[in-house]
């Protein structure tokens, strides 16, 4: 006898990258619905254990679709092999729920969205609302998804304003553990600055170290951290270096969980100077800037896409207007002169994290969107029946 808990299957197209924690916590997090993993490709799996996943297999003519899809300049979809094992999985589970991560992945999977009858829900979460997806896309998805997800506010609206029926659309921060509160050392000298990310170009990090080029000049004791990697890395390398900083920055590349836990109890400030780039990709609420609001680390951060929505200026973080070094400098400054001022708002940061951004939060969320979408299903295959 099958279990009582609904089931879904999760789409995602690479299972896992190692920056997708996020996906990972709400993947394996569910608590009143059984979840079905549908993949093109496994990583990571020693970093991302999970019991139900299923890899995909392609059709051995594939070459040929790629290639196909090239000269057309248009988006490769799953093939006829990939559609016939999801709805095996789909049918041989009894999956209520077909959730895609991420828009443009969707895209991808239009063959099977049109033809699957069971609920339907595409998340977005920051670039895949750039110039990648196109006007077609996403009124193809429209047409044949139930519930858009979005993780924040910002870019629910920007998906409304991009065609999206409002009505269809709903925020769902992807949220962060909340840490058992631990003993934090009293400031003191060197200022420690930690940033924690992927290294794109979204996330400012070129400014982080200009702004830090301009406290040294000024004769501030300071040391920066940043922890992470990604297409950006040998450039700022460069920069840290032609900017005199290589003595001050501490480049720790990819961290696990424990070891970022670490850095933030060991930093003073956490900077992120994020924006949007010229080819639109853009933030939804940052999750490392939220796990370091969590462990009550006081944030700098910019008024970009959804980080207004997590950080009120001068109440539970500090906020510049532009990812500029010389804006992001002064905020640091502005800190850097009051233990008092970084204790404060650090408290009231992991206070919002627990009243609004925490995991646990984010999956309630989640799993009442999956009832939501099971029940459009139920009508839509009661009415083709009837």
């Amino acid at each position: 006898m099958r279990d009582e808990q609904p089931v879904l299957v999760s789409f995602v197209a690479t299972y896992l990258k190692r920056e997708m924690l996020h996906v990972y916590r709400q993947t394996t997090g569910l608590e009143r619905h059984e979840n079905w993993i549908a993949t093109r490709r496994r990583e990571n799996e020693r970093m991302f254990p999970a019991s139900r996943v299923v890899g995909l297999h392609r059709h051995p003519m594939r070459i040929l679709q790629r290639l196909w899809c090239r000269l057309r300049q248009c988006r490769i979809p799953l093939d006829s092999a990939e559609r016939r094992q999801l709805h095996g999985l789909c049918r041989d589970r009894r999956a209520e729920v077909f959730h895609v991560y991420f828009g443009t992945e969707a895209a991808r999977c239009l063959p099977f969205l049109r033809e699957t009858p069971i609920g339907k829900i595409v998340s977005f979460h920051g670039v895949d609302l750039s110039e990648k997806m196109t006007a077609g896309e996403l009124k193809a998805l429209q047409d044949w998804t139930d519930l858009f997800l979005c993780r924040s506010k910002s870019l629910a609206a920007l998906l409304c304003e991009r065609g999206v029926d409002p009505s269809r659309v709903r925020l769902n921060y992807t949220g962060v553990p909340v840490p058992t509160p631990a003993h934090r050392p009293s400031g003191g000298n060197p200022l420690r600055l930690l940033q924690a990310c992927r290294f794109l170009g979204k996330k400012g990090l070129d400014t982080t170290l200009g702004a830090v080029a301009i406290l040294r000049r000024e004769g501030c004791d300071i040391r920066l951290t940043l922890a992470g990697d990604g297409p950006e890395m040998s450039n700022l390398a460069h920069l840290a270096s032609s900017l005199g900083l290589r003595e001050l920055v501490n480049f720790t590349g990819f961290l696990d969980n424990g070891d970022l836990d670490r850095l933030y109890l060991e930093h003073d400030i956490f900077l992120h100077p994020s924006r949007t780039t010229a080819e639109g990709d853009r933030e939804g609420i940052p999750n490392a800037l939220l796990e370091a609001m969590a462990h009550g680390l006081p944030v700098v951060s910019t008024r970009h896409s959804g980080i207004p929505e997590a950080v009120t200026h001068g109440e539970n973080g500090w906020l510049i207007d532009h990812s500029d070094p010389g804006e992001l400098a002064r905020a640091i400054r502005t800190l850097a002169d009051s233990t008092e001022k970084r204790t404060r708002l650090g408290a009231a940061a992991r206070q919002v994290v627990i009243d609004r951004f925490s995991t646990a939060a984010g999956v309630r969320a989640l799993e009442s969107y999956y009832d939501e979408a099971r029940e459009i299903g139920a009508r839509r295959r009661k009415a083709a029946v009837a």
